[in-house]
């Protein structure tokens, strides 16, 4: 009988375990959010590692025997688990997921800020150049201007 309370309370913890262990994704998919595909190959990969260790447990501390009271024990710490310590796990790693996030965030928003001012003294030169050539080309184009006007005065001065 010993041995059977044993083995219920190894299940309950790892029901426990494995309900964090997808807290820990639900909170990298707060922090980061995620596609459909991205989530749906996560939980994939989650369940496929959840299987192998619940049979790992089966095997080595039953010899592999399937018994009900094994799985009620998951269930019951998954259960309890996701009540009372989940949602504050989850918010706790969102917070600590997060702070990479944030640094990572300002950093690129002061890198783009400087990328940004250069592109503005950039056009900002680019502009003025523009003009200066507008310019030239205005006078220019005025010049041609009055010595039209001035061939054609000469020409009446000189009929």
């Amino acid at each position: 009988m010993h041995f059977e309370m044993v083995l219920f309370f190894q299940s309950v913890c790892l029901g426990a375990i494995l309900i964090l262990a997808y807290d820990v994704l639900a909170a990298l998919r707060k922090v980061i959010p995620h596609g459909t595909l991205a989530v749906s190959c996560e939980d994939l990969l989650y369940w496929i590692a959840a299987a192998l260790i619940v049979f790992a447990l089966l095997y080595q501390a039953n010899q592999g025997i399937l018994r009900s009271f094994l799985f009620l024990g998951m269930s019951l710490g998954a259960i309890l688990c996701s009540r009372i310590i989940s949602p504050f796990f989850i918010k706790f790693l969102a917070f600590i997921f997060g702070i990479p996030v944030i640094f990572a965030n300002f950093s690129t928003d002061r890198l783009l800020f400087l990328v940004k001012r250069c592109r503005i003294t950039l056009c900002k030169f680019a502009d003025s150049a523009d003009r200066k050539k507008k310019a030239r080309f205005l006078r220019l184009k005025r010049s041609k201007q009055v010595e039209r006007v001035k061939k054609r005065k000469r020409k009446k001065n000189n009929e």
